[in-house]
């Protein structure tokens, strides 16, 4: 039972932000239906894992294709929610770069049946530097909006929360899986999916806040 709290209370609380985005008709708008369909899309990848850690087959292989889906949703949010023309064909350049470098990596670097711990933070790096942009971008702007009334904000701090303080922990995920003690192991494990419970509720926030246009 020490473990539902990761294995259960986390993945389960993705139902939240996915329920205010039905309260909140998020999927409708043109770029928080992308954090919608990112949320759709991780949950079935959860229940697919899950479905392949219980038949005790290796689940990795679904993490390496995750990685890649995940950052093209991200960048693909980004692209939307900077809107500038000459931004978005250096992102969209930036999605095929490392979709690329993701299949190389397991194909002659890493196993697919390890950690992808070269392209998770890599990725992370790369959402991190847009959150930072996003901000610095909306501190130019003549937003007439309150900070915590626009929706767009939110969402890119439950990315900039998940994605800052887990950059070290997708790194040396290996080097934790195979000398940390089960202990240490559990620990991490705990820390990371907060974190990912955080973002979750941080993604709630923006969808409450969402308009129904």
């Amino acid at each position: 039972m020490k473990h539902a709290y990761v294995i259960v209370v986390v993945p389960a609380s993705i139902l939240i932000p996915l329920g205010a985005g039905l309260i909140k008709s998020g999927y409708k708008h043109v770029v928080t239906q992308i954090i919608f369909s990112y949320l759709i899309f991780a949950a079935i990848i959860e229940i697919v894992s899950r479905l392949l850690g219980t038949h005790q087959v290796n689940n990795l292989p679904l993490l390496h294709f995750y990685t890649i889906i995940e950052f093209l949703f991200i960048v693909r949010f980004f692209q939307l929610a900077l809107n500038n023309q000459l931004v978005s064909r250096y992102l969209g350049g930036l999605m095929i770069i490392f979709s690329v470098f993701c299949v190389f990596d397991f194909v002659f670097i890493q196993s697919i049946y390890q950690f992808n711990s070269y392209p998770r933070p890599i990725g992370a790096l790369i959402i991190i530097g847009l959150c930072i942009y996003y901000f610095f971008k909306y501190g130019e702007s003549d937003n007439q909006k309150p900070w915590v009334q626009e929706p767009l904000n939110w969402m890119v701090t439950g990315l900039l929360v998940y994605f800052g303080s887990s950059l070290f922990h997708f790194a040396f995920l290996n080097v934790l899986y195979e000398h940390a003690s089960l202990k240490v192991n559990y620990i991490f494990g705990t820390i990371h999916a907060t974190l990912v419970m955080v973002m979750y509720l941080l993604f709630t926030a923006g969808f409450l806040y969402a308009k129904n246009e």
